[in-house]
C-alpha cells in the first residue's frame, strides 16, 4: 500500500474527531470514511496482516479494554459492537461494562477480555 492510503485513513480519523466537535463537518467526514472503508475492503488486511478481530484482541490483551470511540480513532474500526459479537461467537469471553462520561454524562460501553 502506498503512503496515499495511509493519508486517507489519517484524514478520516482527523475528520471523525472534528465531526464530534463540529457536527456540520459530518458530511465531510462521511465522505472520507467511505474512501477509507473502500480501501479497507480492498486489501487493508494485507498491510497489517491482521483482521479487525485480531487487532481488537491484541489491543484488549495489551491495553485491557476498548471503547467504540477508541476503536474508531485508533484503528478505523467502525463496527466495534459487531466485531465484539463475532469474537464472542468465536469463544472469546468479552465483558461489557456500561460507563458514563464524567463531564458530559453520556453513556458508553467499555469492553474487556476476561480470563
Amino acid at each position: 500500500m502506498t503512503t496515499d492510503h495511509d493519508e486517507i485513513f489519517k484524514q478520516a480519523e482527523r475528520l471523525c474527531l472534528e465531526a464530534v466537535e463540529e457536527p456540520q463537518q459530518l458530511p465531510v467526514y462521511l465522505k472520507a470514511h467511505k474512501a477509507a472503508q473502500l480501501l479497507e475492503h480492498s486489501g487493508w488486511r494485507k498491510k497489517t496482516g491482521m483482521t479487525q478481530n485480531q487487532i481488537i484482541k491484541k489491543h484488549l490483551q495489551r491495553a485491557g479494554s476498548i471503547t467504540v470511540r477508541e476503536a474508531m480513532i485508533e484503528y478505523s474500526i467502525q463496527s466495534l459492537t459487531k466485531r465484539i459479537q463475532e469474537m464472542r461467537e468465536d469463544g472469546d469471553n468479552i465483558q461489557s461494562t456500561v460507563k458514563y462520561h464524567p463531564v458530559t454524562k453520556q453513556k458508553y460501553v467499555r469492553y474487556t477480555l476476561a480470563a
